[in-house]
């Protein structure tokens, strides 16, 4: 028999159970699962950007030869011509991104005012701004009281300014799709105004959205720019069909286009303001 009191192995074998529960409640936890990647989506919108460039070259192509068709000396100012328009398409290209390179990301102060004040003051528009708020502000700890006086102090004047620039970036918007003759330039048009006014909208703030918001709104550009030229292809062709006067369906367009590069200039503004807006 063995020598062990009654119930000394239970009383072992709760402790050790014990043991047990304890590390297991000390180890740390496991991280959420990161949500799945859209990688599809990001190939679909390259491939939709290959192929917009494509069409604007085989288009362009087509008018080449018809001037060479017609005689030597078309053909070649025509050709000159199309040179001299994609060197400055690409110069300009080439500015907005050097642009948008050299202004700081939001991400890297988002929520902290006095994070967004070190960078921000950098630019000589808000060094008298930001110094104003230093003073406002000297003695105030509660992080919502200061951040309230951030945005009265230096915000509030530069999303007044902002707003002024999705309106023009609208009435531009309008103005070009009654003027420009195809579908194919208003497209182009669109995504020049897109691109545009998310580069003007961050010169603003003096800050520019990071990696991940950048490619958003230049997804939601590209797909509002397409979005825009079939709906003026297929305005044109209603219009000649049933023949309506074109104008009509222009100013529908027109109004379509104001809209979505309202919503978009929105967009930019929430992805390159330090902090959230949380009035009206």
């Amino acid at each position: 028999m063995s020598g062990e009191p009654p119930g000394a192995r239970r009383r072992l074998l709760d402790a050790e159970a014990a043991r047990i529960a304890d590390e297991l409640e000390a180890l740390p936890e496991a991280p959420p699962p990161e949500p799945p990647r859209r990688r599809g989506l990001g190939w679909l919108v390259a491939l939709a950007v290959v192929a917009a460039l494509g069409l604007v070259a085989l288009d362009l192509w087509a008018f080449v030869e018809a001037r060479f068709a017609a005689s030597a000396t078309q053909g070649w100012m025509a050709a000159t011509l199309v040179a001299a328009l994609a060197l400055v398409l690409v110069l300009l290209a080439w500015r907005e991104w050097r642009g948008l390179r050299r202004l700081a990301r939001v991400e890297a102060v988002a929520g902290d005012p006095d994070r967004a004040a070190e960078v921000m003051e950098k630019d000589p528009r808000l060094a008298r701004p930001i110094a104003l708020w230093r003073g406002v502000a000297r003695g105030v700890n509660d992080p919502d009281r200061r951040a309230a006086l951030f945005a009265q102090h230096v915000l509030a004047p530069l999303d007044a300014q902002a707003d002024a620039a999705i309106r023009r970036a609208c009435l531009r918007m309008a103005g070009g799709v009654f003027v420009l003759p195809s579908a194919l330039l208003d497209t182009l048009w669109f995504a020049a105004q897109g691109f545009a006014l998310i580069r003007r909208i961050a010169a603003i703030y003096g800050l520019a959205p990071g990696a991940a918001a950048t490619w958003r709104l230049a997804r939601r550009v590209l797909g509002e720019a397409g979005a825009i030229g079939a709906a003026d292809a297929v305005a044109g062709a209603a219009a000649r069909a049933v023949g309506a006067i074109p104008g009509l369906a222009d100013a529908g367009v027109a109004g379509v286009a104001a809209q979505r590069i309202a919503r978009i200039g929105a967009l930019a503004k929430r992805a390159c303001r330090p902090l959230h807006q949380t009035g009206p």
